[in-house]
């Protein structure tokens, strides 16, 4: 395993079981409204309702997005990268789609989300 291997999937192994890890408190509705952490749209602050049903659905999410990323991560372990500038270049960027969808999912069932209108 080349040094380049080494760091690409490290930090996809990384954001997969950090993003696991910061999914799993949303999607048991251990967290309550606030500025910081959790879904936070115009829309999940319409309510209590609101705000944890939009973070369970976003915490879903990203628990299932962290799948592929973590499992990246350790076929990355496997890959030549260090022979491969373009592949390296790719899979150096590619976790931020990963986090991207998510996010994108759970927007769009905050919009549609009609709790208490």
């Amino acid at each position: 395993m080349d040094k380049i291997s080494l760091l690409i999937g490290s930090s996809w192994l990384l954001t997969g079981l950090l993003s696991a890890a910061l999914a799993i408190p949303l999607v048991r509705g251990c967290i309550g409204g606030n500025g910081l952490y959790g879904v936070r749209f115009p829309e999940s602050f319409a309510s209590d309702e609101a705000w944890y049903a939009i973070n369970r659905y976003g915490g879903k999410r990203m628990l299932v997005w962290s799948l592929p990323l973590i499992a990246t991560g350790l076929c990355c372990f496997l890959l030549p990268l260090e022979k491969n500038p373009s592949l390296t270049l790719a899979l150096g960027f590619a976790p931020l789609v990963f986090i991207c969808i998510p996010a994108y999912e759970a927007w769009r069932f905050a919009r549609a989300f009609k709790g208490n209108a």
